[in-house]
């Protein structure tokens, strides 16, 4: 088990530097801004980039503040500090790349080193609800990925439709159970839409040409920390698919009792 110190970052990213940089690597920025963002922090930090991020402001999902158009404002979790991140972006990356944070804005901080059994949390994520399916079937081959939503829908194909929201709140509490981490005292979809991600093909071009369409989910609600180590392994890997491109990002907020 890791026993680095896990650092919360806030990093303002320069959009046309960013799309400048994804242009340079073949990859259509607007098609998935995810993927452009890990592309990004990928050129700037190398190895040492954040696995898990989370877009705060001029996201699709969240509006740009005045005079911040051409800012992208992301919270990610890292084993390394800022000032460790810097001295790598300093030493190795692409001076566009380096130039792609505003330093000035960019901040950090230590996140909590222990976690109490029982101890209860509001948290929100962005996550893609999907899951494999074991058999092929009139929809998909055997091991695809497919939304929870669609998944549940197939098995009982004469039945009543599931409701979309129950099927990601269990898959939200099933996904939490086995980390052995976290349960999931309340949860409720906040928003929801289907999302096309950009993924690059395999081979020696690796050019960005496979779309994937998945639902897009943010959850909002309350967590019990069950057993504290796992739970700080939780944070450090994230939920669920495709967390180095925007999802699975666990952000805790303080819980007060009230419902959600």
């Amino acid at each position: 088990m890791s026993t680095d110190a896990l650092h919360l970052l806030r990093l303002d990213l320069d959009l046309p530097r960013l799309f400048s940089l994804c242009q340079r690597q073949r990859l259509p920025p607007v098609e998935d801004l995810g993927y452009a963002i890990h592309c990004g922090l990928a050129a700037a930090f190398g190895d040492d980039a954040p696995s898990l991020f989370a877009v705060t402001h001029g996201g699709p999902t969240s509006p740009r503040r005045p005079g911040q158009e051409r800012m992208l404002e992301l919270l990610a979790y890292s084993s390394r500090s800022l000032s460790e991140l810097r001295a790598q972006a300093e030493t190795y990356a692409d001076p566009e790349a380096f130039r792609l944070v505003d330093w000035e804005r960019a901040a950090d901080k230590p996140m909590p080193a222990a976690w109490r059994p029982g101890q209860r949390l509001g948290f929100q994520v962005r996550a893609c609800p999907t899951v494999r399916v074991a058999k092929a079937g009139p929809h998909v081959r055997a091991g695809a990925e497919v939304d929870a939503f669609l998944a549940a829908a197939w098995k009982e194909p004469e039945g009543p439709k599931p409701d979309r929201e129950a099927v990601y709140r269990g898959w939200l509490s099933s996904a939490l159970a086995r980390t052995e981490g976290a349960r999931v005292q309340e949860a409720v979809v906040d928003r929801f839409e289907l999302q096309t991600l950009l993924r690059r093909t395999q081979g020696p071009e690796r050019r960005a040409k496979q779309r994937l369409r998945k639902p897009d989910v943010t959850f909002r609600g309350v967590l019990e920390v069950v057993e504290p180590e796992a739970f700080g392994m939780l944070l450090r890997r994230g939920v669920g698919r495709h967390r180095a491109f925007g999802f699975g990002m666990l952000l805790l907020r303080p819980h007060r009792g009230a419902p959600c």
